[in-house]
């Protein structure tokens, strides 16, 4: 609420005067700093520089509750004495700008984030815990996700989700899955593969190394698709079938030991998008 006929307490100056919501002192908007944790403003005694990173700004609570870092801390989602290797999902979750941290750090889904050079000083990635894919978690993961509400634009982020690795999973069988997907079925599962104005990050390539290719196999236990746009409000109803869309590709390959024909992953590829999207998308009315 605006204060009539009173001065900044800390610039002396009449105009545009609110009380702090963080310490009730008079503040005008020059003396306004922004938390982009949890989306809060205030003065600047209450939104504060960080003593050891000037550009990382966070209010009194989110320096104390949520640090602006945090290291993996993984659980398997499995007991040990389970046969083989089951499917495993983790999604890499890029936001850049402005967004609420304290609810996506807060979340136990969510296993560590940190800034990435990607994306704007307010930008953070957060990965998620590795996940089984059963109903109940698949419903926590939506509703996590459709709790992401962007205030910028979200061009350079993006949503990489990463799968069990095992002797079966190879890097040439995603991408010949990849590529049986055109550009309209891609856009249906939120890839940016197929796209050559969207792709930078995530090209088709025959090699499965690096930050620039659609399938990354530099990890020791995971694939990473990097095929994946940003994870949000806007794309949480894209989320659910491209999980299903990896789950039925992971078990054609897991049940495949030997070699596979580019042309049959393609047309298995095509054949799990369309068990995956709603009909209306087999209809092209997207």
């Amino acid at each position: 609420m605006t204060d009539i006929n009173t001065t900044c307490e800390v610039c002396n100056q009449p105009d545009g005067i609110f009380r702090c919501p963080l310490c009730a002192r008079r503040i005008c908007c020059s003396c306004t700093n922004f938390c982009p944790c949890c989306n809060s403003y205030g003065c600047w005694g209450c939104i504060i520089s960080q003593e050891d990173d000037p550009d990382d700004i966070r209010c009194e609570k989110c320096d104390h509750d949520i640090p602006a870092y945090r290291a993996e801390t993984y659980a398997n989602p499995y007991p040990e004495n389970i046969k083989g290797k089951p499917l495993t999902i983790g999604i890499e979750i890029e936001i850049d700008g402005s967004h609420d941290h304290h609810a996506l750090a807060s979340h136990d889904l969510v296993a560590s984030w940190c800034h990435d050079d990607s994306l704007s000083r307010a930008g953070m990635e957060y990965q998620t815990q590795p996940m089984a894919t059963d109903p109940e978690t698949l419903a926590r993961l939506r509703d996590l996700i459709d709790g992401i509400i962007p205030e910028t634009s979200q061009y350079e982020a993006g949503g990489h989700i990463h799968v069990t690795r095992t002797t079966r999973q190879a890097g040439g069988r995603w991408v010949a899955a990849l590529k049986g997907l055109d550009k309209g079925k891609a856009l249906w599962l939120n890839m940016r593969h197929a796209d050559s104005f969207t792709s930078r990050w995530c090209t088709l390539r025959d090699y499965y190394s690096g930050k620039d290719c659609a399938v990354n196999c530099d990890h020791d236990n995971t694939i990473e698709l990097r095929t994946f746009g940003p994870w949000n409000t806007q794309t949480v109803d894209t989320l659910l079938p491209a999980i299903r869309w990896i789950k039925t590709m992971w078990r054609f390959f897991e049940n495949h030991p030997f070699h596979l024909a580019e042309e049959d992953i393609e047309a298995t590829s095509r054949t799990a998008w369309a068990n995956a999207v709603p009909a209306i998308a087999r209809k092209g009315n997207r």
